[in-house]
């Protein structure tokens, strides 16, 4: 696979998606211009009357204001504390999850991943200064090489993504591909937990950077995961290329 080129990246936004161009401002009035009428000028300052204030009084606490005071400090203890534990139960329910569409994501298999945003799959391209990257205009041809993503599962809904050694990984906020030749240890950028969500999509939440995820704008460029939360931009279609394990096909037989 030494020998097999990745094709360098497309042009974003597509064309006609410019903004105009910028115009110098003219000071100048247009032929005709009236201007408005000018607001006539201050009164000339004099002597004037003024009223002085007594200044206000702190209200004085009572027994009610610092109750409610510290009835609001419990309330948002309480917000707090339901928080962590509604994530505490979804990170189980993302890790205990099983289904069809989880169960793609065997170690070995092969898949390729759709965006929902795009209707393409995710690949890797060479950008201007040659660095491979990936984004979301891929093909839906199994032959593509470089739309190809092998799967490490590591249990518990937890993988690893790559493609021939370069994987996807998520550090700093943003969307990287990084290459780990075979056998090295892997750093925990590249480890993902998989979401599912609506049947049939998965997101992908770093397991370094919580709350953090794989996703893609509209015509295809990644969108920064620190600013990636759940939306659609982060769902991902999944399929099947190539598995090693054997499928099940039930037979029908017909009734004489």
């Amino acid at each position: 696979m030494a020998s097999q080129q990745y094709p360098s990246q497309g042009a974003y936004p597509p064309p006609g998606a410019a903004p105009p161009p910028y115009v110098a401002y003219d000071p100048a009035p247009a032929p005709g211009h009236v201007p408005p009428p000018q607001p006539p000028p201050p009164a000339a300052h004099g002597a004037a009357n003024v009223k002085a204030e007594k200044p206000a009084q702190k209200e004085k606490k009572g027994f009610f204001s610092s109750f409610m005071k510290e009835a609001e400090k419990v309330g948002k203890q309480i917000g707090v504390e339901l928080d962590k534990a509604g994530k505490s139960i979804n990170e189980t329910v993302d890790k205990n999850y099983t289904s069809a569409l989880l169960d793609l994501f065997k170690t070995g298999n092969v898949v390729q991943l759709i965006s929902r945003v795009t209707g393409k799959t995710v690949q890797i391209v060479v950008n201007p200064v040659g660095q491979l990257v990936i984004d979301a205009n891929g093909p839906l041809d199994p032959n593509a090489f470089n739309t190809l993503w092998t799967v490490t599962n590591e249990g518990n809904n937890q993988v690893r993504l790559h493609n021939f050694n370069n994987y996807i990984t998520i550090a700093d906020g943003l969307i990287v591909v990084k290459t780990y030749p075979p056998d090295t240890p892997h750093g925990l950028e590249t480890k993902f937990q998989l979401i599912q969500i609506q049947q049939q999509f998965i997101i992908f939440e770093s397991l370094k950077e919580k709350t953090r995820h794989l996703a893609f704008l509209p015509a295809g460029q990644l969108k920064p995961a620190l600013a990636a939360g759940k939306e659609p931009d982060s769902h991902f279609g999944v399929k099947l290329v190539s598995t090693a394990y054997p499928v099940i096909t039930p037979v029908v037989t017909k009734h004489k």
